[in-house]
């Protein structure tokens, strides 16, 4: 009886360590990879009529919450930046941004509810 208690424990701990090691070293990478490849997003301010970024940086334009229904946002050229409009999903309000996909210059225009325009011009680099 004695041996068999043993045998029990050590197979226990053996399936246990095994366990541990197989999570431990799974999401140490998966973690890892995760935050080395995040890049903050560019904010761009109310005032700014121009602003830099990078390949692969997205973009948050701040604009006022009571213009967030009803303002758009175009790019002067899609292959340089993907744009996203401005959006309320239940209490959460997202500002109109968008993604930099290529190295080039390209525009941004705002067209607020009342049809005002704000032109941004954007310099993407490598």
């Amino acid at each position: 009886m004695f041996r068999m208690r043993t045998t029990a424990i050590a197979a226990a701990a053996l399936i246990g360590a095994g366990v541990l090691a197989g999570c431990s070293s799974s999401s140490d990478s998966a973690d890892t990879g995760d935050a080395a490849q995040a890049l903050p997003p560019v904010i761009i301010t109310e005032d700014q009529t121009s602003a830099t970024c990078k390949v692969g940086n997205f973009l948050d334009v701040i604009i006022p919450e009571e213009q967030l229904a009803g303002t758009t946002i175009d790019s002067s050229d899609t292959a340089l930046v993907e744009v996203t409009q401005a959006k309320q999903e239940g209490d959460a309000l997202f500002n109109p941004g968008g993604k930099c996909l290529a190295a080039g210059e390209a525009t941004l225009t705002l067209t607020g509810p009342d049809g005002a325009t704000r032109e941004i011009a954007l310099t993407i680099s490598e």
